[in-house]
Protein backbone atom coordinates (compact mmCIF):
# COMPACT_ATOMS: atom_id res chain seq x y z
CA UNK A 1 0.00 0.00 0.00
CA UNK A 2 1.64 3.22 -1.16
CA UNK A 3 1.02 6.55 0.58
CA UNK A 4 2.31 9.82 -0.83
CA UNK A 5 2.75 12.92 1.31
CA UNK A 6 2.32 16.16 -0.64
CA UNK A 7 3.60 19.44 0.81
CA UNK A 8 3.12 22.02 -1.92
CA UNK A 9 5.47 20.90 -4.68
CA UNK A 10 7.39 18.57 -2.35
CA UNK A 11 6.45 14.90 -2.53
CA UNK A 12 7.51 11.85 -0.55
CA UNK A 13 6.17 8.28 -0.76
CA UNK A 14 6.36 5.16 1.35
CA UNK A 15 5.29 1.58 0.63
CA UNK A 16 3.53 0.17 3.69
CA UNK A 17 2.70 -3.47 4.34
CA UNK A 18 -0.29 -3.87 6.70
CA UNK A 19 0.62 -7.52 7.22
CA UNK A 20 4.26 -7.03 8.13
CA UNK A 21 3.59 -3.67 9.80
CA UNK A 22 6.62 -2.05 8.18
CA UNK A 23 7.32 0.52 5.49
CA UNK A 24 10.03 1.50 3.05
CA UNK A 25 10.75 4.51 0.87
CA UNK A 26 9.55 4.27 -2.73
CA UNK A 27 9.63 6.43 -5.86
CA UNK A 28 6.13 5.33 -6.80
CA UNK A 29 3.07 7.50 -6.24
CA UNK A 30 0.09 6.27 -4.28
CA UNK A 31 -2.75 7.62 -2.16
CA UNK A 32 -2.06 11.31 -1.77
CA UNK A 33 -2.11 12.87 1.69
CA UNK A 34 -1.93 16.65 1.41
CA UNK A 35 -0.19 18.72 4.06
CA UNK A 36 -2.18 21.76 5.15
CA UNK A 37 0.27 24.56 6.13
CA UNK A 38 0.32 25.22 9.86
CA UNK A 39 -0.79 28.86 9.46
CA UNK A 40 -3.94 27.74 7.61
CA UNK A 41 -5.08 25.45 10.44
CA UNK A 42 -6.64 25.70 13.84
CA UNK A 43 -6.00 22.58 15.90
CA UNK A 44 -7.32 21.88 19.37
CA UNK A 45 -6.89 18.91 21.69
CA UNK A 46 -9.33 18.51 24.55
CA UNK A 47 -11.10 15.96 26.72
CA UNK A 48 -14.76 14.98 26.38
CA UNK A 49 -17.36 12.81 28.04
CA UNK A 50 -18.88 12.01 24.64
CA UNK A 51 -17.95 8.52 23.46
CA UNK A 52 -19.67 8.46 20.06
CA UNK A 53 -17.89 10.20 17.18
CA UNK A 54 -21.19 11.05 15.47
CA UNK A 55 -22.53 12.79 18.60
CA UNK A 56 -19.24 14.63 19.09
CA UNK A 57 -19.32 15.92 15.54
CA UNK A 58 -22.84 17.24 16.01
CA UNK A 59 -21.85 18.97 19.26
CA UNK A 60 -18.77 20.61 17.75
CA UNK A 61 -20.52 21.55 14.52
CA UNK A 62 -22.41 24.41 16.15
CA UNK A 63 -19.25 25.81 17.75
CA UNK A 64 -17.25 25.60 14.53
CA UNK A 65 -19.96 27.36 12.52
CA UNK A 66 -20.30 30.14 15.08
CA UNK A 67 -16.55 30.78 15.30
CA UNK A 68 -15.39 30.14 11.75
CA UNK A 69 -18.45 30.10 9.50
CA UNK A 70 -18.60 27.58 6.66
CA UNK A 71 -15.14 26.01 6.71
CA UNK A 72 -13.56 22.64 6.15
CA UNK A 73 -13.17 20.82 9.46
CA UNK A 74 -12.88 17.37 10.96
CA UNK A 75 -12.53 15.77 14.38
CA UNK A 76 -11.10 12.51 15.65
CA UNK A 77 -12.10 10.86 18.89
CA UNK A 78 -9.51 8.76 20.72
CA UNK A 79 -10.56 7.48 24.13
CA UNK A 80 -11.67 10.43 26.24
CA UNK A 81 -9.76 12.95 24.08
CA UNK A 82 -10.48 14.49 20.73
CA UNK A 83 -8.55 16.50 18.17
CA UNK A 84 -10.42 19.17 16.26
CA UNK A 85 -8.87 20.59 13.10
CA UNK A 86 -10.25 23.53 11.12
CA UNK A 87 -8.83 24.47 7.73
CA UNK A 88 -9.20 27.79 5.94
CA UNK A 89 -8.11 29.11 2.54
CA UNK A 90 -7.08 25.64 1.41
CA UNK A 91 -8.84 24.08 -1.55
CA UNK A 92 -9.41 20.35 -1.24
CA UNK A 93 -7.60 18.65 -4.16
CA UNK A 94 -9.73 16.28 -6.23
CA UNK A 95 -7.16 13.48 -5.91
CA UNK A 96 -6.87 13.83 -2.14
CA UNK A 97 -7.01 10.60 -0.15
CA UNK A 98 -6.70 12.57 3.11
CA UNK A 99 -5.55 15.89 4.53
CA UNK A 100 -2.98 16.28 7.29
CA UNK A 101 -2.56 19.52 9.25
CA UNK A 102 1.16 20.25 9.20
CA UNK A 103 1.56 20.22 12.98
CA UNK A 104 0.61 16.54 12.96
CA UNK A 105 2.94 15.79 10.04
CA UNK A 106 5.84 17.29 11.97
CA UNK A 107 5.00 15.54 15.24
CA UNK A 108 4.67 12.21 13.46
CA UNK A 109 8.27 12.39 12.30
CA UNK A 110 9.39 12.39 15.93
CA UNK A 111 7.28 9.29 16.51
CA UNK A 112 8.83 7.60 13.47
CA UNK A 113 12.28 8.31 14.90
CA UNK A 114 11.29 6.86 18.27
CA UNK A 115 11.41 10.25 20.05
CA UNK A 116 8.69 10.63 22.68
CA UNK A 117 9.43 14.11 24.00
CA UNK A 118 10.93 17.00 22.03
CA UNK A 119 10.20 20.19 20.15
CA UNK A 120 9.98 20.10 16.38
CA UNK A 121 11.15 23.40 14.93
CA UNK A 122 10.24 23.81 11.27
CA UNK A 123 11.85 26.85 9.60
CA UNK A 124 10.24 27.54 6.26
CA UNK A 125 10.37 30.27 3.67
CA UNK A 126 7.52 32.39 5.05
CA UNK A 127 6.82 30.96 8.52
CA UNK A 128 8.35 29.13 11.45
CA UNK A 129 6.39 26.45 13.30
CA UNK A 130 7.10 25.02 16.75
CA UNK A 131 5.41 21.76 17.73
CA UNK A 132 5.60 20.42 21.26
CA UNK A 133 5.67 16.61 21.26
CA UNK A 134 4.83 14.84 24.50
CA UNK A 135 4.59 11.07 24.88
CA UNK A 136 4.83 10.73 21.13
CA UNK A 137 1.84 12.99 20.39
CA UNK A 138 1.38 16.59 19.29
CA UNK A 139 0.64 18.40 22.54
CA UNK A 140 0.62 22.05 21.44
CA UNK A 141 2.01 24.27 18.71
CA UNK A 142 2.72 27.87 17.76
CA UNK A 143 3.28 29.57 14.42
CA UNK A 144 5.21 32.75 13.68
CA UNK A 145 4.77 34.27 10.23
CA UNK A 146 8.45 34.92 9.80
CA UNK A 147 10.91 32.64 8.09
CA UNK A 148 13.77 32.72 5.60
CA UNK A 149 12.14 35.52 3.57
CA UNK A 150 12.14 37.66 6.70
CA UNK A 151 15.83 36.97 7.33
CA UNK A 152 16.60 37.98 3.74
CA UNK A 153 15.33 41.46 4.64
CA UNK A 154 17.96 41.63 7.39
CA UNK A 155 20.93 40.63 5.26
CA UNK A 156 21.66 39.72 1.65
CA UNK A 157 21.10 36.20 0.45
CA UNK A 158 24.84 35.71 0.02
CA UNK A 159 25.41 36.61 3.68
CA UNK A 160 22.50 34.43 4.75
CA UNK A 161 23.92 31.43 2.91
CA UNK A 162 27.57 32.12 3.61
CA UNK A 163 27.44 33.12 7.28
CA UNK A 164 24.02 32.10 8.55
CA UNK A 165 23.50 32.42 12.28
CA UNK A 166 27.16 33.33 12.73
CA UNK A 167 26.26 36.76 11.35
CA UNK A 168 25.29 38.96 14.32
CA UNK A 169 22.34 40.65 12.59
CA UNK A 170 20.88 37.38 11.35
CA UNK A 171 21.36 35.74 14.74
CA UNK A 172 19.56 38.57 16.48
CA UNK A 173 16.67 38.43 14.00
CA UNK A 174 16.36 34.66 14.33
CA UNK A 175 16.47 34.79 18.11
CA UNK A 176 13.64 37.32 17.86
CA UNK A 177 11.60 34.70 16.00
CA UNK A 178 12.32 32.14 18.72
CA UNK A 179 11.36 34.57 21.48
CA UNK A 180 7.97 35.05 19.79
CA UNK A 181 7.08 31.50 20.83
CA UNK A 182 7.02 32.66 24.44
CA UNK A 183 8.94 29.72 25.85
CA UNK A 184 12.50 28.52 26.27
CA UNK A 185 12.77 25.68 23.77
CA UNK A 186 16.20 24.73 25.05
CA UNK A 187 14.55 22.85 27.90
CA UNK A 188 14.38 19.65 25.84
CA UNK A 189 15.71 18.22 22.54
CA UNK A 190 14.89 20.16 19.36
CA UNK A 191 14.27 18.31 16.09
CA UNK A 192 15.15 20.71 13.27
CA UNK A 193 13.08 20.74 10.09
CA UNK A 194 12.61 22.82 6.96
CA UNK A 195 15.03 24.48 4.58
CA UNK A 196 15.91 27.11 7.16
CA UNK A 197 17.42 24.43 9.37
CA UNK A 198 20.38 24.38 6.98
CA UNK A 199 21.54 27.81 8.21
CA UNK A 200 25.13 27.71 9.31
CA UNK A 201 25.61 27.78 13.06
CA UNK A 202 21.96 27.14 13.88
CA UNK A 203 22.81 24.19 16.09
CA UNK A 204 24.78 26.49 18.38
CA UNK A 205 21.48 28.02 19.56
CA UNK A 206 20.26 24.81 21.21
CA UNK A 207 21.65 22.46 23.79
CA UNK A 208 20.37 19.21 22.26
CA UNK A 209 19.77 19.16 18.51
CA UNK A 210 18.14 16.24 16.68
CA UNK A 211 18.26 15.58 12.95
CA UNK A 212 16.25 13.31 10.69
CA UNK A 213 18.73 11.41 8.55
CA UNK A 214 16.00 9.63 6.57
CA UNK A 215 15.05 12.59 4.38
CA UNK A 216 16.33 16.10 3.56
CA UNK A 217 14.97 18.74 5.96
CA UNK A 218 12.82 20.32 3.23
CA UNK A 219 10.86 17.06 2.86
CA UNK A 220 10.11 16.43 6.52
CA UNK A 221 6.48 17.61 6.39
CA UNK A 222 5.76 15.51 3.29
CA UNK A 223 7.55 12.58 4.94
CA UNK A 224 5.44 12.92 8.07
CA UNK A 225 2.22 13.07 6.05
CA UNK A 226 3.10 9.88 4.16
CA UNK A 227 3.19 8.08 7.52
CA UNK A 228 -0.29 9.23 8.56
CA UNK A 229 -1.84 5.76 8.35
CA UNK A 230 1.26 3.97 9.63
CA UNK A 231 1.58 5.58 13.07
CA UNK A 232 -1.70 6.00 14.89
CA UNK A 233 -2.37 9.41 16.42
CA UNK A 234 -5.31 11.71 16.98
CA UNK A 235 -4.98 13.64 13.72
CA UNK A 236 -8.28 13.99 11.83
CA UNK A 237 -8.22 12.59 8.30
CA UNK A 238 -10.71 14.82 6.45
CA UNK A 239 -11.96 11.70 4.72
CA UNK A 240 -15.66 11.45 3.94
CA UNK A 241 -15.51 7.67 3.71
CA UNK A 242 -14.76 7.09 7.37
CA UNK A 243 -17.97 5.54 8.58
CA UNK A 244 -19.47 5.37 12.01
CA UNK A 245 -21.70 2.46 12.97
CA UNK A 246 -24.75 4.63 12.25
CA UNK A 247 -23.40 5.46 8.78
CA UNK A 248 -22.91 1.78 8.04
CA UNK A 249 -26.53 1.06 8.87
CA UNK A 250 -27.65 3.82 6.49
CA UNK A 251 -25.44 2.49 3.69
CA UNK A 252 -26.75 -1.04 4.21
CA UNK A 253 -30.30 0.24 3.77
CA UNK A 254 -29.35 2.10 0.60
CA UNK A 255 -27.77 -1.02 -0.89
CA UNK A 256 -30.75 -3.12 0.07
CA UNK A 257 -28.39 -5.63 1.74
CA UNK A 258 -27.08 -6.29 5.21
CA UNK A 259 -23.83 -7.68 3.81
CA UNK A 260 -21.77 -4.58 4.63
CA UNK A 261 -22.85 -4.80 8.25
CA UNK A 262 -21.88 -8.47 8.21
CA UNK A 263 -18.41 -7.65 6.90
CA UNK A 264 -18.02 -4.73 9.29
CA UNK A 265 -18.87 -6.82 12.34
CA UNK A 266 -16.55 -9.63 11.27
CA UNK A 267 -13.58 -7.55 10.17
CA UNK A 268 -13.66 -4.46 12.37
CA UNK A 269 -14.48 -0.87 11.48
CA UNK A 270 -10.97 -0.06 10.28
CA UNK A 271 -11.27 -2.29 7.22
CA UNK A 272 -13.97 -0.14 5.63
CA UNK A 273 -11.83 2.96 5.12
CA UNK A 274 -11.09 2.54 1.40
CA UNK A 275 -12.17 3.96 -1.93
CA UNK A 276 -15.19 1.67 -2.37
CA UNK A 277 -17.12 3.77 0.14
CA UNK A 278 -16.32 6.89 -1.86
CA UNK A 279 -17.72 5.13 -4.91
CA UNK A 280 -20.90 4.27 -3.02
CA UNK A 281 -21.47 7.90 -2.11
CA UNK A 282 -20.66 9.04 -5.63
CA UNK A 283 -23.21 6.62 -7.04
CA UNK A 284 -25.79 7.90 -4.58
CA UNK A 285 -25.33 11.48 -5.76
CA UNK A 286 -25.34 10.50 -9.44
CA UNK A 287 -28.53 8.47 -9.05
CA UNK A 288 -30.24 11.31 -7.25
CA UNK A 289 -29.30 13.83 -9.94
CA UNK A 290 -30.42 11.44 -12.69
CA UNK A 291 -33.89 10.92 -11.21
CA UNK A 292 -34.34 14.46 -9.92
CA UNK A 293 -32.40 16.75 -12.30
CA UNK A 294 -34.30 19.85 -11.16
CA UNK A 295 -33.61 19.38 -7.47
CA UNK A 296 -30.44 20.11 -5.48
CA UNK A 297 -28.59 17.06 -4.20
CA UNK A 298 -29.64 17.44 -0.57
CA UNK A 299 -30.72 14.65 1.80
CA UNK A 300 -29.35 12.29 -0.81
CA UNK A 301 -29.28 9.24 1.41
CA UNK A 302 -32.95 9.45 2.35
CA UNK A 303 -33.89 9.85 -1.30
CA UNK A 304 -31.65 7.08 -2.59
CA UNK A 305 -32.94 4.75 0.08
CA UNK A 306 -36.36 4.80 -1.59
CA UNK A 307 -34.88 4.62 -5.10
CA UNK A 308 -32.96 1.48 -4.32
CA UNK A 309 -36.19 -0.43 -3.64
CA UNK A 310 -36.91 -0.64 -7.37
CA UNK A 311 -33.49 -0.34 -9.01
CA UNK A 312 -30.54 -2.27 -7.51
CA UNK A 313 -26.99 -0.91 -7.49
CA UNK A 314 -24.30 -2.80 -9.42
CA UNK A 315 -22.23 -2.96 -6.24
CA UNK A 316 -24.96 -4.96 -4.49
CA UNK A 317 -24.62 -7.85 -6.92
CA UNK A 318 -20.85 -7.95 -6.54
CA UNK A 319 -21.04 -7.81 -2.75
CA UNK A 320 -23.46 -10.74 -2.73
CA UNK A 321 -21.15 -12.72 -5.00
CA UNK A 322 -18.29 -11.90 -2.64
CA UNK A 323 -20.26 -13.36 0.29
CA UNK A 324 -20.46 -16.67 -1.58
CA UNK A 325 -16.66 -16.80 -1.78
CA UNK A 326 -15.93 -15.99 1.86
CA UNK A 327 -15.17 -18.95 4.08
CA UNK A 328 -13.70 -20.01 7.39
CA UNK A 329 -10.05 -19.19 7.95
CA UNK A 330 -10.11 -16.09 5.72
CA UNK A 331 -9.48 -12.49 6.67
CA UNK A 332 -10.35 -9.45 4.53
CA UNK A 333 -8.51 -6.18 5.19
CA UNK A 334 -9.21 -4.09 2.11
CA UNK A 335 -12.20 -3.76 -0.25
CA UNK A 336 -12.24 -1.37 -3.22
CA UNK A 337 -14.93 -0.72 -5.83
CA UNK A 338 -13.79 1.13 -8.94
CA UNK A 339 -14.93 1.18 -12.58
CA UNK A 340 -17.42 -1.62 -11.91
CA UNK A 341 -14.81 -3.95 -10.42
CA UNK A 342 -14.88 -5.07 -6.79
CA UNK A 343 -11.32 -5.72 -5.62
CA UNK A 344 -10.80 -7.65 -2.41
CA UNK A 345 -7.46 -8.10 -0.64
CA UNK A 346 -7.03 -10.40 2.31
CA UNK A 347 -5.30 -13.47 3.61
CA UNK A 348 -6.03 -17.17 4.01
CA UNK A 349 -4.47 -19.83 6.21
CA UNK A 350 -3.43 -21.96 3.23
CA UNK A 351 -2.77 -21.52 -0.49
CA UNK A 352 -5.52 -23.92 -1.60
CA UNK A 353 -8.20 -21.75 0.03
CA UNK A 354 -6.93 -18.64 -1.77
CA UNK A 355 -6.78 -20.47 -5.12
CA UNK A 356 -10.22 -22.01 -4.67
CA UNK A 357 -11.92 -18.58 -4.48
CA UNK A 358 -10.35 -17.55 -7.78
CA UNK A 359 -7.58 -15.33 -6.44
CA UNK A 360 -5.84 -13.29 -9.11
CA UNK A 361 -2.66 -13.13 -7.05
CA UNK A 362 -1.40 -15.24 -4.12
CA UNK A 363 1.72 -14.50 -2.08
CA UNK A 364 3.06 -16.23 1.00
CA UNK A 365 3.75 -13.89 3.94
CA UNK A 366 6.60 -14.17 6.45
CA UNK A 367 4.02 -15.27 9.03
CA UNK A 368 3.11 -18.33 6.93
CA UNK A 369 -0.32 -17.15 5.76
CA UNK A 370 -1.18 -16.36 2.14
CA UNK A 371 -2.11 -12.90 0.92
CA UNK A 372 -4.54 -12.88 -2.01
CA UNK A 373 -6.34 -10.48 -4.33
CA UNK A 374 -9.70 -11.24 -5.94
CA UNK A 375 -11.53 -9.26 -8.60
CA UNK A 376 -15.30 -9.58 -9.05
CA UNK A 377 -16.58 -8.02 -12.26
Amino acid sequence: MIYTGVDGEKIFSIDYSPLRKNWKVTEKRGRKIYVVPSDLCYVRRDKTDIRDAYDLRRALGIEVEEKFGEVLWDVKLKGDEYCLAVVRDFELPEDSFALDPEVFSLARVAKALGIDNCYVLDIGRRKTTLVNVEEGEMSSYRVVLKGIDYLKQIASEDVLIGEGIKNAAIREAFEGILSSFGKDIREKPVLLSGGGSRLKGIEDLFEDVLRNDLVPPELISAFGASLKFVYEDCSPDFREEELSERDLRRVSLILGSSLILFIASGLGMGYLKDSFVRKIRKEERLEFKRKFPQKPAVAVRDQVKSMSMTEPYPLTDRMLRLSEKLGEGMKIYRIEFEDGVLKVTGEAKDRDTAVRIGAKRVRETPEGSFEFEVEIR
